[in-house]
């Protein structure tokens, strides 16, 4: 066996779709001693009310970098250990990953669950705008991981899983010539392979509908934990539900919602107006769905993966608060060979008329699979190459 330790790292306490989107559950299976390092001390003081499912596995959290680099000692030789980073590589990861150098620690990383990006607005009245202490702290130390990686002070991923050929861009300030470096691993986006192994399901709801892909986007709880600027929930609801009854009117069918997982709050409060607000069956859905709304969700994987007719809605708020989530919408949409809508302006639906089969092929290689994995599903891959 190639591994006889695996050790998922992250600055995040553990949640369930994490122990279920990297195998955990088949990597214990398999035979395979395995931890959980909870770092997230060493990065925030506070876990703004995060799930915390450390439960799930053998889960070791840690309060310093003194402690972290004592079990690192503690655990050599490292040769048959892989550590595999859940974190974005950029400034705030300088530290932990200069002990990964340090150690010669084997390492790994997932590339994928990528999407198409939009140019970057850049000019002076724009990034005065955008500015803040905390952005530019965050550059600072961005710079300075570029750089320490450049003079090779800080050791490049020993291993990449990598979901469709553009993955790598979601690892973080890295660039192809880092990933040249690497093992690669082909494997699909968590998306692509919950549609592939469910494909052929029953529908869950026996009539004509159409889905919203939601993202809890007002009330997400990363928007408190990396201090993002967002929409506010009481406009963001009920100019969406307002637009949702147009909808309904146009094609005479209701409109479901997708729950994003984290909205916890959806499960005690109404913000849909009494429509039906399913969780954890996105695929399912999507497969029977006629056609489906969203914002910039990767999600849209699973309309993709079906072959179904999407429609992108924005609004003024999304623009001025969040214009991040604006351009990725146009930019979906542009590269999708899809239209988009204000939501909040009222008008029709302008629905595409037919798929653009090319340009859901080019997405579907360029961020979903490949041609050696599209019908492989991730976790027999991975499995196969821990045991090689």
């Amino acid at each position: 066996m190639r591994f006889n330790k695996i050790i998922y790292i992250r600055y995040i306490p553990l949640t369930k779709k994490i122990y279920t989107d990297l195998y955990m559950d088949e990597v214990e299976k398999a035979g395979i001693d395995m931890e959980y390092w909870d770092i997230t001390a060493l990065f925030f003081k506070k876990d703004f009310g995060q799930e915390d499912s450390s439960s799930l596995t053998n889960t070791k959290k840690f309060e310093s970098y003194e402690e972290l680099e004592q079990a690192m000692l503690q655990l050599q030789s490292l040769d048959d250990k892989l550590f595999i980073s859940i974190m974005t590589f950029e400034g705030r990861v300088t530290r932990l990953h200069k002990l990964f150098t340090k150690y010669n620690c084997p390492l790994a990383v997932f590339g994928r669950n990528m999407f198409p990006l939009p140019k970057q607005r850049i000019s002076w009245p724009f990034l005065m705008e955008k500015l803040n202490f905390v952005k530019v702290g965050n550059y600072l130390k961005t710079r300075r991981i570029v750089r320490a990686k450049s003079k090779g002070l800080i050791k490049p991923y020993d291993i990449v899983f990598l979901g469709g050929q553009k993955g790598w861009q979601g690892i973080g300030v890295i660039n192809e010539s880092d990933i040249a470096k690497s093992e690669i691993i082909k494997i699909n986006s968590n998306d692509y392979d919950n549609a592939l192994s469910l494909k052929g399901s029953l529908p869950i709801i026996n009539k004509d509908y159409i889905l919203f892909l939601d993202e809890y986007l007002p009330l997400h709880p990363d928007t408190l934990l990396f201090k993002i600027k967002n929409v506010p929930a009481d406009q963001y609801y009920p100019q969406l539900n307002e637009y949702f009854d147009l909808v309904e009117k146009q094609f005479g069918m209701p409109i479901v919602v997708a729950a994003h997982p984290k909205a916890v709050r959806y499960k005690s409060e109404d913000f849909f107006n009494g429509r039906k607000v399913i969780f954890d069956k996105t695929s399912e859905l999507t497969e029977h769905a006629h056609f489906v709304l969203v914002h910039d969700s990767t999600s849209i994987n699973y309309p993709i993966a079906f072959g179904k007719k999407l429609h992108f809605i924005t609004s003024s708020n999304i623009y001025n608060y969040i214009n991040r989530v604006h351009r990725n919408v146009v930019n979906f949409a542009s590269f999708l060979g899809c239209n988009w809508q204000w939501f909040d302006k009222g008008g029709s639906v302008d629905l595409i008329a037919k798929i653009p089969e090319q340009d859901y092929q080019n997405y579907k290689f360029d961020f979903q699979t490949s041609a050696e994995t599209e019908n492989k599903l991730s976790k027999d891959i991975f499995i196969e190459f821990l045991k090689r």
